[in-house]
């Protein structure tokens, strides 16, 4: 497999693009990663301006800045290092890319490049949350989608997410009957809006895991594996998430901070368990999100990727393309047309939905 790596995009790039593709490179020796970007800078920054026998370089002149629109930038900017990731693919050169760029550019490009598969009416983004282990297999993860990319959404959206969602984990998290459910403000029926009320009753009616309403306690409970939700509010979780995340760990550190010293001791001989609360709910550790629906592997990793961030997002790649996920999606929604709405899309380049994500 060969992953196209976006080395100019990021807030630490190409620094930290070329680092932890480096990092992927060494530890996948069968595998392959093309850093895409100035080959000038790039260069500069390999050890002894040397690479791997499993690492190459395309040049990119341009690159697609976080604050720039991203329908004209990707159309604009035809050699920026975002752009050429597609075309690598598009032209077979590349099994997956990797951007931890403007995620919007990363959506538009991927819609204007590879296009949509066949029936998919909206790609989504795809986010993994830590959650507590528990004896279903797929205990320590879910997946939640839409992170971001349709903040409108009718029902049937929804229920394609499902469908997509569904396909994800069983190809690449390996687990057979991936528990679904539908993110409301109640677990009853009668809880939620229009739109959540009428994608639970299609849901009710697919040949899914489907397990109903869930709260959004639930998405960290260890309890379901897929949470469905439009790109508006899974955007909302997902910011709220990484604030409660960062704003825990301060306070946990300011309060031992102020602790007098038996507090300080005992905090010492908890660091092992710090390290692994850190770990869990750390976003490097997970690498990037998936998008879902497009002709391709993409994944978005975060702005602020370091190195780890970056392997960990390259090694997504290479595990969804590996399942042959966007084919496996594609076989999905395929056996759900008897239950899914919707008419039946040719996959096709250029699609005039533009995202709006963060």
């Amino acid at each position: 497999m060969r992953i196209a790596l976006d080395a100019m995009g990021g807030d630490h790039a190409p620094a930290a693009a070329v680092e932890g593709g480096l990092l992927f490179a060494r530890a996948h020796p069968t595998h392959a990663v093309v850093f895409v970007g100035d080959e000038r800078r790039l260069h500069a920054l390999f050890p002894q301006g040397r690479l791997p026998p499993n690492a190459s370089v395309r040049q990119a002149s341009e690159v697609v800045g976080m604050d720039e629109h991203p329908g004209q930038a990707i159309r604009r900017k035809k050699d920026s290092s975002l752009r050429v990731c597609f075309d690598l693919m598009e032209a077979g050169a590349a099994d997956g890319m990797v951007s931890a760029g403007n995620s919007g550019a990363v959506m538009t490009g991927a819609l204007l490049v590879l296009g949509r598969l066949a029936a998919v009416e909206r790609p989504a983004i795809a986010t993994l949350f830590p959650a507590l282990s528990s004896s279903h297999a797929g205990g320590g993860r879910c997946l939640l989608l839409d992170a971001g990319a349709n903040v409108i959404c009718r029902p049937s959206h929804l229920a394609q997410f499902a469908v997509m969602g569904d396909a994800y984990v069983r190809g690449v998290m390996r687990l057979a009957r991936p528990r679904v459910a539908l993110l409301s403000n109640g677990e009853e029926d009668s809880k939620g809006t229009e739109l959540t009320r009428e994608a639970l009753a299609l849901l009710r009616t697919s040949d899914l895991n489907f397990v109903g309403y869930c709260e959004g306690k639930d998405i960290f409970s260890g309890d379901v594996d897929v949470v469905v939700t439009d790109g508006f509010t899974g955007n909302v979780v997902l910011k709220t998430s990484e604030g409660v995340a960062k704003g825990v760990t301060a306070l946990l550190r300011d309060a031992i901070e102020k602790s007098p010293l038996p507090a300080k001791l005992g905090a010492l001989l908890l660091k092992p368990v710090f390290a692994g609360l850190k770990k869990a709910v750390d976003y490097a550790e997970y690498g990037g999100a998936p998008l879902l629906g497009v002709n391709g592997t993409g994944i978005v990793a975060h702005g602020r990727s370091n190195p780890k961030a970056v392997a960990n997002a390259l090694r997504a790649a290479l595990e969804a393309s590996q399942a042959g996920l966007h084919k496996e999606i594609q076989a999905s929604l395929v056996r759900a047309g008897s239950w899914l709405p919707g008419k039946t899309l040719r996959s096709r380049k250029g699609a005039t939905e533009e995202p709006v994500s963060s």
